[in-house]
């Protein structure tokens, strides 16, 4: 019977089961001694493991991408689940199922795109529907099944398609609030503002950035990828603009990425709109495996504070 991480995440004892390798890292403790910090998971969580003792060959067993049989413990560390990995050997591809290792959003592939489809529908103006259209189309398949981050947030099959859809949902709710809020550029922005990940990202397993993504970032090759194909489509250049600012402006600020600071009102939604759904559903990683009442681990991306489950 195969064992799933979500059954024994709160549980402590002895574990054996087959993981995917997210990542590894050689790391040195404070007795100056090397060890192994690494991610794994399966397809219902994932947990972070360690190996204290390094042997040789682990770094190559550990490889990111690698599906591995461990051996070790379950155990709390801090109140977070954590792995100790006491030995592990790799598996052959063709033996197992990739399909039993990726995370993945909570829709279908087929809801996902009737959702994409019905919110490029409410776009009114023609010139940014039929770009929305082109861009989506020409990335369709990383598109739908790219994860939106590394590790951060979104992390899972078909992420980036996932939260660009939330934050058009959203947007739909804040424009209907505030009807000077042009829908188009909002709809259009939230759809595209992550396209640029389809070029950023190498994968759906053990994801990690291309070089590209290393050098150049998401932003920037998404308004290219956006201003390229506006042009292409003769899309007016004022309505193009726009739209590549808030690709460019999507992060708020500088020290995130941002080459420029939101100038439009739509720019500064969906900033906003972005940054509360990267946040929140950080929120919801780290708090899935607490218990109400309970706190999560200190959160970098969330000022380092911990935070209450509360339902």
């Amino acid at each position: 019977m195969k064992i799933y991480l979500k059954d024994v995440l709160n549980e402590e004892g002895p574990f054996d089961g087959e993981l995917l390798v997210k990542s590894c890292d050689r790391c040195v403790s404070n007795a100056g001694k090397p060890y192994l910090n690494i991610t794994l998971q399966d397809v219902t969580a994932s947990v972070n493991g360690k190996k204290w003792t390094v042997e040789e060959g682990d770094e190559t067993v550990f490889a990111p991408g690698n599906v591995v049989r461990v051996e070790g413990s379950m155990l709390k560390y801090k109140g977070a689940p954590q792995l100790k990995v006491e030995k592990a050997i790799r598996l052959e591809k063709g033996s197992y199922d990739s399909a039993d290792f990726y995370l993945s959003c909570p829709i279908n592939d087929e809801e996902l795109f009737k959702e994409v489809g019905e919110m490029i529908d409410k776009i009114q103006d023609a010139d940014l529907k039929k770009l929305t259209v082109s861009l989506i189309k020409k990335n369709e398949d990383r598109y739908f099944t790219y994860p939106a981050a590394v590790t951060v947030h979104h992390a899972y099959r078909a992420g980036i398609v996932y939260h660009s859809l939330s934050i058009a949902k959203m947007a739909l709710a804040v424009q209907e609030h505030y009807p000077q809020l042009n829908l188009d550029y909002l709809l259009s922005g939230a759809l595209l503002h992550d396209i640029g990940k389809t070029k950023e990202m190498n994968g759906i397993l053990a994801t990690s950035y291309t070089l590209e993504g290393n050098l150049i970032g998401h932003i920037s090759l998404g308004a290219e990828m956006v201003m390229e194909e506006g042009e292409k489509l003769g899309t007016d250049p004022a309505k193009l603009t726009v739209l590549v600012h808030m690709i460019l402006a999507h992060h708020g600020e500088p020290d995130f990425g941002s080459p420029v600071l939101p100038q439009t009102p739509e720019a500064f939604v969906l900033h906003v709109l972005d940054d509360l759904d990267a946040k929140l559903n950080i929120l919801q990683s780290a708090l899935a495996n607490v218990n109400v009442g309970e706190f999560s681990q200190r959160l970098p991306f969330l000022n380092g504070k911990a935070f209450m489950r509360t339902k």
